[in-house]
């Protein structure tokens, strides 16, 4: 994920630099909602409650997991856009599977807020989905539950 949202553990909230490498690295090894969920009541019965770019750091995470499920391999947030790079390799399975026939259904479904289009890029030609209007972390994860 390439954004221009602050995400992180402030240092106002959690101010040894040690504890915080710590965290996120706890961060990096969650692979489930559930663990996630802990880990963030953690981080309240720790440190009090979250500040929003604690909160968009974990919604991050989510984010993340919900554009690899969708197929992206790559997704920016920047300038009120967000841009979702799928699996490069043209002659994946991927592209033959319900899951990327179901994205591509809702694309046609719903014009007004996301597009899909190839775009030629150094290593090839690339086809990705741009969403519009997205101007927080909360938006992004809304518009990638929606699919």
């Amino acid at each position: 994920i390439d954004t221009e949202f602050e995400l992180l553990i402030a240092e106002e909230s959690v101010n040894n630099i040690s504890e915080r490498k710590i965290l996120y690295s706890q961060l990096g090894q969650i692979k489930n909602e559930e663990a996630l969920q802990k880990f963030e009541q953690k981080l309240i019965d720790r440190f009090g409650a979250l500040p929003k770019p604690a909160i968009a750091l974990l919604n991050s995470v989510r984010i993340k997991w919900k554009a690899t499920a969708i197929g992206l391999e790559r997704l920016m947030m920047k300038q009120g856009k967000m841009i979702g790079y799928f699996i490069g390799d043209q002659q994946s399975s991927f592209y033959q599977s319900k899951r990327f026939i179901k994205v591509m259904q809702f694309a046609q479904h719903n014009g007004n807020i996301c597009k899909v289009k190839e775009k030629e890029t150094k290593t090839g030609l690339k086809l990705l989905i741009t969403f519009e209007n997205v101007k927080s972390i909360n938006k992004a994860l809304e518009m990638l539950e929606r699919m």
